[in-house]
């Protein structure tokens, strides 16, 4: 409880992404090694700063099944289509896209290269539209889904977790303002 409010806390740790695994090969270390440390030295910050630790903590990794299960999800409604192998989520699929940055498109579009969005990519519905699944590359991780093997993305691991454990209502997305576009956004819509 804090001043009388019940506060369920769920917190994601990004354990497999494109920057975790760059580092990893640029310094010669294991991935799950480095997300392992990387995630340790987080939680013992938060420690040392006496941060009450979150209700759930919760890795990608460990998400993926809840990840996948949401993907089929999205596909039963039609928001989700194939580009190459990899599967992308149709912004248009959901009606509320821009509630929740209150960015207009012309915004998103300068933003989302910055921070991990691929507006350019040839055969995207929409250059807003946001990776759900990457398909299987060389050198990287993957798992088997019913799509092929491969990771889910980023903002549908949020999704996924926050759905999972806190469902649709919950009051606050936390971190840093850089994270309210497109991440917040995305996993939103997502949702």
């Amino acid at each position: 409880l804090d001043h009388g409010l019940d506060v369920h806390y769920t917190q994601n740790v990004t354990d497999v992404d494109d920057p975790l695994l760059e580092r990893a090969e640029a310094t010669g270390v294991d991935w799950r090694e480095l997300a392992e440390r990387e995630t340790q030295l987080f939680r013992d910050d938060m420690d040392a700063l006496r941060v009450l630790a979150p209700d759930h903590y919760i890795g990608a990794v460990e998400s993926i099944p809840q990840a996948i299960a949401l993907i089929e999800r999205l596909q039963r409604a039609g928001a989700v289509y194939s580009v190459e192998d990899d599967l992308y989520f149709s912004v248009g699929a959901d009606p509320a896209f821009g509630d929740v940055s209150g960015l207009d498109r012309a915004a998103m579009l300068e933003i989302f290269p910055e921070r991990g969005g691929d507006p350019d990519r040839a055969g995207k519905k929409d250059q807003l539209d946001c990776l759900l699944w990457r398909a299987e590359r060389p050198g990287e991780p993957s798992w088997d889904s019913p799509f092929g093997p491969g990771r889910p993305g980023w903002h549908v691991e949020c999704a996924a977790i926050a759905l999972d454990h806190l469902g649709m209502g919950f009051d606050v997305q936390g971190g840093g303002s850089d994270l309210v576009f497109p991440h917040h956004e995305m996993s939103a819509g997502e949702a």
